[in-house]
């Protein structure tokens, strides 16, 4: 039987839906179609592109199709009835067709779930923006990728300059056999059933030689996991919020030159000049929302990359790792050495690996068990927001040879929690995108301006 099993990560967030949970990522492109020789881009151009590509991506033609009762987890098969157009789909903007109006129409695309009886993608070509920009957003759940494997994706449609390569004609796509359910069961049962202890064995033998965390023993992974316990239930917060099913969605950008900047006058990483810009935007927030802000910090879920090695195929190799971030009234450098100490803690604690080690023990229990573990473990008070930044690439790139302008992408929010940010660097911009929801983050974009505004006070105390 020709199929491929859901890692117990990719599973958990299928897992992990719920109405009023959406477990998808997006990535918003704006594109400046004056690269092109006609000055214009069309959804029938990016179409052609996808069509041509989609066989660096298998996996945006298969879909998921779960196992009878739940005794295992869920596999990927070929869609037979795959439809192109069904995942390609056109809106347009209300003029002036600015941030304001692009942000309205992708959060409304954002709330709502994806089909699960199709592959786990939407594409939209928004047209209308200002400057005759148009507009893509890449929907997919977040089964099928997270920020490392989405780049990969970047990099398969995207193109280095504005002339596309010349491509050979492909050969028709021909669909693997779908298996039955009696198939599955079959299968899974006998996995289940005859080896059982071994297959424990073996889910115990693979996490530890996983090339993330080959170095570490059993002591560092209990080290590592006791740290996360360590910290405790996440400070109190306005963001601690039972999310309904609609979003929110802003944007905000800068030169990535800028964060550099900042890194080296100030010492520290890129992600600690973004963990410090998002601290003192959140300080503006709760100021302006007449919270007390005196001493306080904010639990961060930081979703570390723990891929020894990637190659172009989609999935998830992400682990949870936490941060508190001072959100009180500071100055700039006083912020940033809090924040480069908590991550400095963050990589020492090996908090990361030895979570990933953990979640990849799932691989090898039930897909119902898993899925009662990942409801149960998502409930818990464990952050108030998430913060992300997707490394990209420094070089421009181009879509049916129109210029990306920035990537602005959006992540899942936690079942109780109304926030997060995630900011990817591609040909040179820093693009932060934030998803909150709709209730519990009424002044999303004021938390966008507060971004910007955070981070010309960060640049000024670098001398920038």
């Amino acid at each position: 039987m020709a199929t491929e099993r859901l890692t117990a990560l990719d599973a958990s967030f299928l897992y992990l839906e719920q109405p009023a949970m959406h477990m998808h990522v997006a990535g918003l492109s704006v594109l400046d179609p004056s690269t092109r020789p006609d000055g214009r881009l069309r959804a029938e151009d990016i179409e052609r592109v996808f069509a041509s590509r989609l066989h660096l991506a298998p996996r945006l033609r298969q879909k998921v199709k779960m196992v009878p009762y739940g005794l295992a987890l869920p596999v990927w098969v070929d869609d037979a009835s795959f439809d192109l157009d069904f995942h390609v789909r056109r809106a347009a903007l209300p003029s002036p067709g600015g941030r304001f109006e692009l942000s309205e129409q992708v959060q409304r695309i954002l709330s709502r779930p994806l089909d699960r009886t199709k592959p786990l993608w939407e594409l939209y070509v928004i047209e209308g923006l200002e400057d005759g920009h148009v507009a893509t957003l890449m929907k997919v759940h977040h089964a099928m990728i997270d920020g490392l494997s989405g780049m990969h994706l970047t990099a398969a449609l995207f193109d280095l300059t504005p002339e596309p390569p010349q491509e050979p004609p492909l050969p028709a796509w021909e669909p693997d056999p779908e298996p039955s359910s009696q198939d599955l069961l079959r299968d899974a049962t006998q996995t289940l059933f005859a080896h059982p202890v071994q297959a424990l064995m073996n889910g115990i033998d693979a996490v530890r030689r996983s090339p993330a965390i080959a170095a570490l023993d059993v002591g560092t992974v209990l080290s590592g996991f006791r740290s996360i316990l360590d910290m405790g239930a996440r400070p109190p917060s306005a963001l601690d919020v039972q999310i309904g099913p609609n979003r929110r969605f802003a944007i905000a950008d800068a030169p990535l030159q800028r964060f550099k900047g900042i890194k080296d006058a100030l010492g520290g990483t890129v992600n600690d000049a973004v963990l410090t810009v998002v601290g003192g935007a959140m300080h503006r927030l709760l100021r302006d929302r007449k919270e007390p802000t005196r001493g306080r910090t904010l639990r961060v879920m930081v979703p570390v990359s723990v891929a020894g090695g990637r190659d172009a195929s989609l999935g998830n190799r992400v682990a949870p790792a936490f941060i508190d971030l001072p959100v009180g009234a500071m100055g700039p450098k006083r912020r940033l050495a809090a924040v480069r100490a908590g991550t400095a803690h963050l990589k020492e604690s090996m908090m990361a690996m030895s979570a990933d080690a953990i979640i990849g023990l799932g691989a090898y229990a039930p897909g119902g068990m898993l899925a009662g573990a990942a409801r149960l473990a998502s409930r818990g008070p464990w952050f108030n927001l998430v913060v992300s930044n997707i490394p990209g690439p420094p070089q421009p790139m181009y879509l049916a040879g129109a210029r990306l302008v920035a990537q602005y992408p959006s992540l899942p929010l936690g079942e109780n929690s109304a926030l997060s940010i995630a900011c990817t660097s591609i040909g040179g911009t820093m693009a932060f995108g934030l998803t909150g929801d709709y209730e519990g983050m009424p002044d999303l974009q004021h938390l966008a301006f507060a971004l910007e505004e955070s981070l010309g006070e960060v640049s000024k105390a670098a001398g920038l």
